[in-house]
């Protein structure tokens, strides 16, 4: 009787299900209680990056930006950035994602404190502003890591080139003027490409039935009592000495100083000598160039003996104190030290396009040295790229890896003065241009330049 009692009081007391009387009852309302619970673990379970239970995700391998390599900016001339941290590697089998300026780069290199990419290319309104960073974890897409970066303009058209559809020889001044020659004219464009001069016209080069500098291939400064005077090499037994003036008048015409062979490039040495080169066929003149008319001229031998191949370009460039003379042919690279009259070229093979399968249909149209002797090569019939660098173990890489950086139809390469290279094309276009580059280097200085006054 009493336990019966006691059964009774229990039921019939209200509790959290209000007025339910019985075992059934309770179960129903507890069913509708639990409901929302399950409903609203369902929805987070479903939303994209959030793992269920939410209040029990692991961070604590989230990916983190400590710094850049280097630092705040990437210069025109940077080809790698280095992004500094921790967990920015591989995690659970996939690579984080990395985003420099909105661009998903190419990566060279991934570890869990450090991941290289190479330099990307960007839209131009990016450039030279500041610009996210960020590495995000690719299945916590809401842990990411950002910092504030800056990217230079890697480089520019200078000048309007479009009456000049075939500039094949350009030279600049010690004010990084541009000097370009087109229908045996010679043109000079400030270093801002606004104002474009004629300095020398058809009829100073003897008018339009003289067959001569109708194809001018290279042009150089170089020593002369007018201290500034431009020589000039077209394809043929001379090259030819111009006064370089403010206006045209009788001292510009050229001067023709004859070379025993043919003559496509030139270049000179601290001392104001002259090197030419042509089909198969290397020559040395002292500095007399500059104001005779009729200077000795010495075959340079010893130049591997490739019957008929063109010497597409030469440089001499000083280094530890002695003279070098690189020449270039469509394939090859090769580096001599020179002692002036009489000397021989006892040729190192720096490059070698026939050892580089992937280089295969590639020709060297242009090459050009920095300051540490690097090696910047100008290949034609590449499909993506057109500026090429030695790296120090012998390979030959794209400058930069990432093909919408530069344009990828050049001729040549010049350096002007300091960190200033310049892509010089006869197609893009239609028309001449000229692309300038302004590089984390400075170029190995063009000696006859410095006879400029």
């Amino acid at each position: 009787m009493k336990n019966e009692k006691l059964r009774q009081s229990i039921f019939s007391k209200r509790t959290f299900a209000k007025e339910c009387t019985s075992p059934w009852s309770i179960f129903v309302v507890c069913c509708i209680l639990i409901m929302p619970v399950l409903f609203i673990a369902c929805e987070y379970n479903n939303k994209p990056g959030l793992n269920y239970p939410a209040m029990s995700t692991d961070t604590t391998g989230s990916p983190t930006i400590t710094g850049i390599v280097p630092a705040l900016n990437a210069v025109a001339g940077v080809r790698e950035i280095t992004i500094v941290g921790t967990n920015l590697g591989v995690r659970n089998g996939d690579t984080n994602w990395v985003y420099i300026g909105g661009v998903q780069p190419m990566f060279k290199e991934i570890q869990d404190s450090y991941i290289i990419i190479y330099r990307p290319g960007l839209s131009t309104d990016r450039y030279g502003k500041a610009i996210d960073v960020s590495v995000t974890n690719s299945k916590m897409i809401e842990n990411s890591s950002h910092i504030a970066y800056a990217m230079e303009l890697p480089g520019t058209v200078v000048g309007n080139y479009s009456a000049m559809p075939s500039l094949l020889a350009v030279e600049l001044d010690n004010q990084e003027n541009i000097y370009t020659t087109s229908a045996r004219t010679v043109y000079e464009t400030d270093f801002a490409g606004v104002t474009q001069t004629t300095l020398i016209n058809m009829a100073e080069f003897g008018g339009p039935t003289v067959t001569e500098y109708t194809y001018i291939t290279a042009m150089s400064f170089g020593p002369g009592a007018y201290g500034r005077n431009l020589f000039i090499a077209d394809g043929l037994n001379h090259i030819s000495r111009i006064c370089v003036l403010d206006t045209i008048w009788n001292a510009n015409r050229p001067v023709k100083l004859p070379v025993p062979g043919v003559v496509s490039q030139l270049d000179f040495d601290e001392k104001g000598n002259i090197y030419t080169a042509g089909n198969g066929n290397l020559y040395f003149a002292d500095s007399s160039v500059g104001m005779g008319t009729a200077p000795t001229f010495t075959a340079i031998s010893g130049y591997p003996p490739i019957a008929n191949m063109n010497l597409i370009k030469i440089r001499v460039v000083k280094e530890s104190g002695n003279q070098y003379l690189y020449v270039a042919d469509p394939t090859h690279v090769w580096k001599s030290q020179v002692m002036g009259v009489g000397s021989s070229f006892n040729g190192t093979l720096l490059v070698d396009l026939s050892t580089h399968p992937e280089l295969s249909g590639c020709t060297i149209s242009s090459f050009e040295i920095d300051e540490n002797s690097s090696i910047f090569l100008c290949l034609k019939n590449s499909p993506k790229y057109s500026l090429f660098i030695c790296e120090n173990n012998g390979s030959v890489t794209p400058f930069y890896s990432d093909p919408r950086i530069l344009p990828n139809t050049v001729d040549k390469l010049m350096w002007g003065n300091s960190k200033y290279l310049y892509l010089i094309s006869s197609s893009l276009s239609g028309a001449g241009k000229i692309y300038r580059m302004t590089l984390d280097r400075n170029g190995a200085p063009y000696q006859g330049r410095t006879f400029i006054k």
